[in-house]
């Protein structure tokens, strides 16, 4: 991910990390862009691009990539960009939303917790919009869990929180749809974690809660 993200609850003990900083497991951006088309040869900004989490999955696929974090304040920023790609600080969302639909120009797409659609501000602010509506809404199956230290394979432990890619497209005045991506395989299963506890050297009773968040 990206810094500044207040996904509060996802990690074990309910504690917002400072500055919001939750990563993005590689698999999860990876996703989308299976999922959902997107013109390689167009623009694309990244403005919460914590350490690159993000960027590195969508320089695989776009020559032109901006990617920034959120010291370089996004909010005000006039540079307009095909497509915007970012998992936001929880706590800006609402305002990254906004800023989005003023520089991305065909679409966006936001990495947030599927409890984002409710509340009657975000329904009559945002997604009452019928000029850039929000067209698609892809959730994911199980609960990846962010901010962990990312792995290159892309797995991740479960977390406490449903979260949702949320697909905004310019000009689109219809009803959003719901899809949904299946990350099982993605999520580390009890073999994975023996393995990671005896590379580290640590003892599988020490690793907290095994039973709760690792499923086969």
């Amino acid at each position: 991910m990206t810094k500044g993200k207040n996904f509060s609850a996802n990690n074990a003990k309910g504690q917002r990390k400072k500055s919001d900083f939750y990563e993005t497991p590689y698999s999860i951006t990876a996703h989308l862009l299976e999922v959902e088309p997107f013109d390689y040869t167009k623009t694309v900004c990244e403005p919460a691009c914590g350490n690159n989490a993000i960027t590195r999955i969508l320089q695989k696929k776009w020559n032109d990539v901006t990617a920034y974090d959120i010291e370089k304040n996004f909010l005000f920023d006039t540079k307009e960009y095909d497509y915007i790609i970012t998992n936001p600080p929880f706590s800006l969302a609402y305002e990254f939303i906004c800023k989005s639909k003023s520089l991305a120009k065909e679409k966006f797409a936001m990495l947030l917790p599927l409890s984002y659609l409710h509340g009657k501000k975000r329904h009559d602010d945002v997604y009452s919009d019928r000029e850039y509506g929000l067209k698609k809404v892809y959730v994911f199956t199980r609960y990846p869990m962010l901010g962990d230290p990312l792995r290159k394979d892309g797995k991740y432990n479960t977390g406490m929180m449903v979260y949702a890619w949320y697909i905004f497209e310019n000009h689109y005045s219809g009803l959003p749809t719901i899809d949904w991506i299946d990350n099982n395989r993605d999520v580390l299963s009890k073999k994975d974690i023996i393995a990671m506890c005896c590379l580290k050297k640590i003892e599988l009773n020490e690793y907290a809660n095994l039973e709760e968040f690792i499923h086969e």
